[in-house]
């Protein structure tokens, strides 16, 4: 199986990498996106392990180990889609319309 993304999730990426190199440099980003990438590989291994995000039955939810961002994907027939990136103190419905 292999991981794809929805466009937004490089907008929602970037602007986290933006916002913790200017809170407290590139260390920090560089962990976050370690941090991230880490997860990415935990879906790619083990896609139906994490739980469905809010009763969704379709989209579920991985949380970061040390940063707190979710990240929501899908799973479908030839890959995993994952569709955001988000803060978990964000509006709940912020990046379910992505497909």
């Amino acid at each position: 199986m292999k991981l794809s993304f929805h466009p937004g999730v490089q907008s929602d990426v970037n602007a986290i990498l933006a916002y913790y190199d200017e809170q407290g440099g590139e260390r920090l980003a560089d962990r976050f996106y370690e941090d991230l990438t880490a997860r990415f590989q935990d879906i790619l291994e083990h896609p139906h392990r994490f739980p469905f995000y809010l009763g969704n039955q379709v989209k579920r939810r991985i949380r970061l180990h040390r940063f707190p961002y979710l990240v929501l994907y899908r799973i479908l027939p030839d890959r995993v889609r994952v569709t955001v990136v988000k803060h978990e103190k964000r509006h709940p419905n912020y990046g379910l319309g992505r497909r």
